[in-house]
Order: C-alpha cells, then sequence, then structure tokens
C-alpha cells in the first residue's frame, strides 16, 4: 500500500528572526506569512521480503540500504531512528520547486516525513502536533540552526499569524482578509529566482550569534512592531493602495533584515533587487535566511509583462495560498 503525504512550501512576509527561541524566550516574537500552492510530496511503500536492500530513498539521488542508520539522508535517518521504524520501506520525495531556496521546503519536508511515519505507525497526530514534532527534529534531533514558524505554517497552510513566548508557547491567529483581497494581493506577487542555493542553518548561524549576544535587538525589535502594522493593513482594505503598503513595509523589512548579519545578502542580490525595482517592482524582500534563493517582489499585474520580460519570465513563479497544510492525499 502507498501512502502520499503532500505538503506546502511558505512565504514569510514579516517578523521572521524573531521566531527564533533565542529572541523569542526573552523578548516574545511574531511572523505574518502564509503556505503557497507549492508542495513537497512523500509517498511510502512497505516492501516484501524478498527485495535485496530493507530501504530505498529517492530524492535527487538515490539510497539502497540494509539499515536505517545508513540513510544518508539526515531527517529520514533522524526520524527512522527516533520513531523505532525498521519495517521494509520505500520513500520516494519530489518537489514543485529547487530545495534551498528560502521557501522553507527543508521544514517542508520534516513535516511531511513526520506525517508519513505518523500514518504508518497509526499515531494520530494533531497539526500542532506535527510542528512540534518536526521542530524537535530539526532543532533537538539534528540541531539545526531553525526557527518555529516554517514548522508552523507546514503544519496548518492557510495564512497566519504566529505568536511565540516563553517556553514555546504558540497562538495562531488567522489573518482576516477577504477572498478577493487575498487574490488581488497574491496576483500582485511574484517569486523571483536569484540562481543561488545556500544552506539555512549555515547562513543564519552568524545572525543567531548576534541574536544570542543582544547586537540586534533593535532591529528584530523594529521588525516585530511592523507584525501589527502589516496585520491592520492586511485587514483594513484591499486594491492598489493596500498592495502598495504591503510593498513599503516589506521594503523596510528587508533593509532591517540585511543588518542582521553579512551572509544575508550579497552583491548579487542587491543588484538583482535594484533591477527589479527599475522594472516595476513595488517593493520585497529576500525569503528565508538569506544568502540565496527567492525574492517575494510586489508587482502590479498591469506591470507583469514588462517585469517578467525583464527579469526572464523562467525567473518568476506565481503562487496562490495553500489553505491545507500537510494532508494525506489517499493511500492506495
Amino acid at each position: 500500500m502507498v501512502t502520499v503525504v503532500r505538503t506546502p512550501m511558505r512565504v514569510s512576509l514579516f517578523g521572521g528572526g524573531t521566531d527564533y527561541p533565542a529572541y523569542f524566550r526573552r523578548n516574545g516574537g511574531s511572523v505574518i506569512g502564509f503556505a503557497i500552492d507549492k508542495y513537497i510530496y512523500i509517498s511510502s511503500l512497505l516492501l516484501n521480503a524478498h527485495t535485496d536492500y530493507r530501504f530505498r530513498v529517492s530524492y535527487s539521488t538515490v539510497e539502497l540500504v540494509d539499515r536505517a542508520d545508513a540513510i544518508r539522508h539526515p531527517v529520514v535517518r533522524a526520524l527512522l531512528a527516533h520513531y523505532g521504524w525498521d519495517q521494509p520501506t520505500d520513500f520516494s520525495i519530489q518537489a514543485d520547486l529547487p530545495a534551498s531556496a528560502g521557501l522553507a521546503s527543508s521544514s517542508a519536508f520534516t513535516v511531511g516525513m513526520v506525517n508519513v511515519l505518523s500514518h504508518l505507525k497509526g499515531i494520530p497526530r494533531t497539526r500542532m502536533e506535527l510542528a512540534r514534532e518536526a521542530i524537535h527534529t530539526e532543532q533537538a534531533l539534528l540541531k539545526e540552526n531553525v526557527g518555529v514558524q516554517d514548522q508552523l505554517h507546514a503544519a496548518f497552510g492557510g495564512f497566519n499569524r504566529f505568536d511565540f513566548s516563553g517556553e514555546d508557547t504558540f497562538r495562531i491567529t488567522p489573518v482576516h482578509i477577504s477572498g478577493s483581497a487575498l487574490h488581488a494581493m497574491t496576483q500582485g506577487m511574484v517569486l523571483v529566482y536569484t540562481g543561488l542555493k545556500r544552506n539555512a542553518s549555515e547562513v543564519v548561524a552568524e545572525q543567531l550569534a548576534n541574536t544570542r549576544a543582544r547586537k540586534v535587538d533593535a532591529e528584530l525589535g523594529h521588525m516585530l512592531t511592523m507584525v501589527d502594522e502589516a496585520q491592520k493593513v492586511l485587514e483594513s482594505g484591499s486594491g492598489e493602495s493596500q498592495l502598495a503598503d504591503i510593498a513599503a513595509l516589506l521594503h523596510e523589512s528587508w533593509a532591517l533584515k540585511r543588518g542582521l548579519s553579512s551572509g544575508i545578502s550579497s552583491q548579487r542580490i542587491n543588484e538583482l533587487y535594484d533591477h527589479c525595482l527599475r522594472h516595476g517592482a513595488l517593493g520585497g524582500k529576500l525569503c528565508g535566511a538569506g544568502g540565496g534563493g527567492f525574492l517575494l517582489m510586489v508587482v502590479p499585474p498591469e506591470r507583469r509583462p514588462v517585469f517578467e520580460a525583464a527579469v526572464g519570465v523562467r525567473n518568476c513563479i506565481g503562487f496562490d495560498v495553500d489553505f491545507h497544510g500537510t494532508t494525506v492525499l489517499g493511500r492506495m
């Protein structure tokens, strides 16, 4: 029997950086963002006893191994050990967009893998449990430098504000925006591929060191207040003025984010960002930890043809919001 789980990637709009425990356990944190209709797919198939291997893991490479601890993929290896899964299984992974691109594909994969193994073991889990299990996997088992928003977006889906405080107390609040206003906003946004890949955990190491030393408290505090500002804009109107206001806030947030560490941006990224502004974008930001991946740019629909011609149609990706979160598509 094949089990297929689909898990969305995400776009973080405001508050990124305040979702790391090193910050929110002292000051509280908040983020606003949404899951998008670009997905990680994980399928699992229980194998019979006559195969020449015990585990097959297929992603950008194919692993055929006899022991779970011989699997090279760190998330798969860690979760099989954590849940004590030793039945012969084929795990196949596919994705709509490339990894290491700032859209939280790594956390989406971890949430999806937790979901797959939970179903294989017959363990019912709420969406919050799926997110917390993924956070534990990345932070405690793998010792990755990650925050907590990506796993929540992947688990819940939708357009949400997440607030963090104390010893990992999380609160989820849907952003109250009409369907027509949300459609107008996403139609005015485009993901622009920088052509650069990076390891998010490595990029964010300097930022976390600065956060622990309280060197960037002023910048993070300002970014935190922008979450409230953005929520008011998002929930109070629609149309061109709303899009322009969000673009201005994103531009301001991006200027602050670049001050968190030296690895967040580069001359190449800054030049591409400025190129986007010169050809119709109102504002934007780099997605994720920084260092590469995708820019999120606000481009009014009437400017889109000129913008895509200047930036390159193949580098531009439109999207809609995913409202389902990680989902078991079926068992066949």
